[in-house]
This record gives C-alpha cells, sequence and structure tokens, in this order.
C-alpha cells in the first residue's frame, strides 16, 4: 500500500463505479438503431457529449475527448509520471509510425494530414525532431533502406516501445507494472506465433517478428514452431496462459485476440484488492480505454448494420 495514493484511490473506486456494465453494453448491442444505441450513453458520464455530437457518425470525436479527460485525470493524479507516461508513449510510436512511413513514401504528404493522434508525450507534428527518438529513427531507417519494407517500421518501433516499458517499469520497482508488460508482451508473442504459422512463414520470419522480453523466452516460441500446433497448445496449457489460449482453441485467431483482451483485464481486476497506490490509478486507465474501445465496437457495428449476434461475438469483457 502506499498510503501517498490514498485520495486519489478514493477518487478512482468513485469512478470505477461509474463504468459501463455489460448489461448497459448489451443495451446499446440491442438497440434498434445506431442512433438508439448511442441515445443510451445519455444518462451516463458521456450524457453532456453526447448531447453536443451533431452526426453520429463523428462519434469518434467523443470517444477522443473521452481519452483526453481520462489521460488529463491521470497526469494530475500519477506521483511518478515517468511510469504513467509509457501508456501516453504509445501514440508517440504510433505517430513515429505515421511520420517515417510518409517520409519514406515517393510523394509524402504535408504533415497536417497525416493521421496522428494528439494524446502522446510530444506534439505530433514534431514528433520526427524529438532527441528520444533519433537514435531509433536511425536504425528504422537503416532497416527500411535494406528492404524496403513498411512492416519493418512496426516491427522495430513495437519492440523498442516494449523494451522501453519494461526498463522503466523495472527501474519503478513496481510489480504491479512490471508484470503488466511482461503480460503484454507474452500475449502479443503467443498471438504472433499462431498468426506467423497461419500465414506459414519461417523461423527466420517469426524470429524478426517476436517481441521477447516477457516471461516466456523466445527459446521456448522457437522449440514449438515448427512442431504440430497441439504441442504449443499443451505447453502452454501448464503455465499462467492457459486461460488465454482458451478462445484460439475453440475458434481461432479471431477468438484468440478477444481471450488474450480478457486475460489482461483478468490481471488488472486484481487492484480492487489494494487499499491505495499507483496501480490502482494504471488500472483505472486500462479499464477506461478497455470501455472506449467497445464503444468503438458497438457504435461501428450498428453504423454499419452488422448484425447483433456478431457483433455480441467480438465484444471484450467489461471492468465491472
Amino acid at each position: 500500500m502506499d498510503i501517498r495514493y490514498a485520495y486519489i484511490t478514493g477518487r478512482v473506486r468513485a469512478l470505477e463505479a461509474r463504468l459501463l456494465d455489460k448489461l448497459k453494453m448489451e443495451r446499446m448491442i440491442a438497440a434498434t438503431s445506431a442512433k438508439a444505441s448511442l441515445s443510451e450513453l445519455e444518462e451516463t458520464d458521456y450524457g453532456p457529449y453526447v448531447s453536443q455530437l451533431k452526426d453520429i457518425h463523428n462519434f469518434e470525436e467523443l470517444l477522443h475527448d473521452e481519452l483526453r479527460r481520462l489521460y488529463s485525470f491521470i497526469d494530475k493524479g500519477s506521483l511518478n509520471r515517468e511510469l504513467t507516461d509509457l501508456f501516453r508513449m504509445r501514440y508517440d510510436f504510433h505517430n513515429l509510425k505515421v511520420f517515417l512511413k510518409n517520409k519514406f513514401k515517393e510523394k509524402p504528404l504535408p504533415l497536417e494530414e497525416l493521421p496522428f493522434i494528439n494524446l502522446g508525450t510530444i506534439e505530433p507534428l514534431k514528433v520526427g525532431e524529438a532527441k528520444k527518438f533519433l537514435q531509433i529513427q536511425k536504425e528504422t531507417t537503416r532497416a527500411f533502406e535494406e528492404n524496403k519494407n513498411p512492416q519493418d517500421i512496426d516491427i522495430i518501433l513495437d519492440k523498442e516501445y516494449y523494451r522501453l516499458c519494461v526498463e522503466k517499469a523495472e527501474e519503478s520497482e513496481n510489480e504491479f507494472v512490471i508484470n503488466l508488460f511482461r503480460i503484454e508482451i507474452d500475449l502479443a508473442d503467443i498471438k504472433i506465433f499462431f498468426r506467423c504459422r497461419a500465414l506459414k512463414k519461417n523461423r527466420a520470419f517469426f524470429l524478426k517478428v517476436l517481441i521477447g522480453g516477457g516471461s516466456l523466452t523466445k527459446k521456448l516460441f522457437l522449440e514449438f514452431y515448427e512442431k504440430e500446433e497441439g504441442a504449443f497448445l499443451r505447453k502452454l496449457s501448464f503455465t499462467p496462459y492457459a486461460k488465454a489460449i482458451m478462445g484460439y482453441e475453440k475458434e481461432g485467431l479471431r477468438e484468440l485476440e478477444l481471450s488474450c483482451d480478457n486475460f489482461l483485464l483478468e490481471y488488472v481486476k486484481k487492484t480492487k484488492l489494494v487499499t491505495a497506490g499507483l496501480e490502482v490509478l494504471i488500472a483505472y486507465l486500462i479499464a477506461k480505454e478497455n470501455e472506449i474501445k467497445l464503444l468503438r465496437s458497438i457504435l461501428t457495428g450498428k453504423i454499419n448494420e452488422i448484425p447483433v449476434q456478431m457483433i455480441r461475438e467480438r465484444m471484450r469483457e467489461t471492468f465491472i
């Protein structure tokens, strides 16, 4: 327990109680139209902003604004910005990917026209000038010039992001955050394992895209990469990730994505037992981002008139 977070923990507990539950999500899914689905949010914390939305097709503006408010709350409540900024930094790395891919185009677009996300630690238009990214830009540029493959940009930057997260988490000695990032890496690598096998990629390619740095070693993945699928599933059934792979065993890659997301959320839910601490604040951040992803999935489905059952099958778990 960290009593310095006693006040903010109290505020978070109050906010957690206002997160959308399964029943509210189900009502949105079952609504007769996209407009009716959105109206289900009028009596929630989203209500004042829903009323200001002129066109339902612009619902992303509502969700983006909610994320901005969320990160502002996290910034104010955090006593370790270096650690909580790692979650903002995901957007910096997204923006850096966008910047570099545009840079290597035959006819680059003006920076103002690029799909940056303004939620990172660096102003999007200046991400290409950021000193902390200059070295990784050089490495990424060198890799791209060798193969002219934009995928190399994603591979290198994803690995660098998680390397940085694990490094900073370990420096903080916060076990919750250390384990959180290791779990994220392990789940990402499990999904990479099965995707690469489905695409019949060789070991060299698989090793290239594997992130590494989690609790599951590269040696483990490589040992089973060319063996029959069941052998790896049996191996994972004796690890903490037995529940995460159940989705894949039932319905393959699509269900694996959902079961991995739900597995991570279950880990985050353990903070409900924490009296006070930074992990409570971080857990709320993840819970709220999960909620926003759910809303995006529902509203996109309703606007595109996707069958109710299909939307329901794609839904992650809720925090409450």
